[in-house]
């Protein structure tokens, strides 16, 4: 039997808005993405070089300015250029030798709009006994 002409069949399927919308959702994390993803690569090298100038530092044989050309050359090997080695605070507090990588990073997003990442998280303390 035939189906009466007052009932419509609804189609399915993604309109040119819908398709647009979904098109800026993945533009805009694509693009946060890849302003983003460089910079915390960046920090995980500077955080792997500072906590490796630490683990192979002896207060005892080495003083602090020999552990500022360790990190300095390890970060021209490799090509960090975000921090320099005279960014970093090395300084003695409490019996304890203080390494303060801390830095910003700025960067541009899209138009007029920047982005900003703090890494507060590089403070390293030796034991300066």
């Amino acid at each position: 039997m035939c189906k009466p002409l007052t009932t419509r069949t609804r189609q399915g399927g993604l309109t040119a808005w819908g398709f647009l919308l979904y098109v800026l959702v993945f533009g805009g994390a694509l693009i946060l993405v890849l302003r983003i993803a460089p910079s915390y690569l960046e920090y995980l090298t500077v955080k792997d070089i500072v906590e490796r100038s630490v683990d192979e530092f002896d207060p005892q044989t080495q003083s602090t300015a020999e552990v500022r050309t360790r990190i300095r050359k390890l970060l021209q090997t490799s090509q960090v250029y975000v921090i320099d080695a005279g960014d970093i605070e090395i300084y003695r507090e409490r019996n304890k030798i203080v390494i303060d990588a801390n830095y910003e990073v700025r960067f541009p997003l899209f138009w007029i709009v920047d982005g900003v990442m703090n890494f507060e998280d590089l403070i390293f303390k030796v034991d300066g006994n």
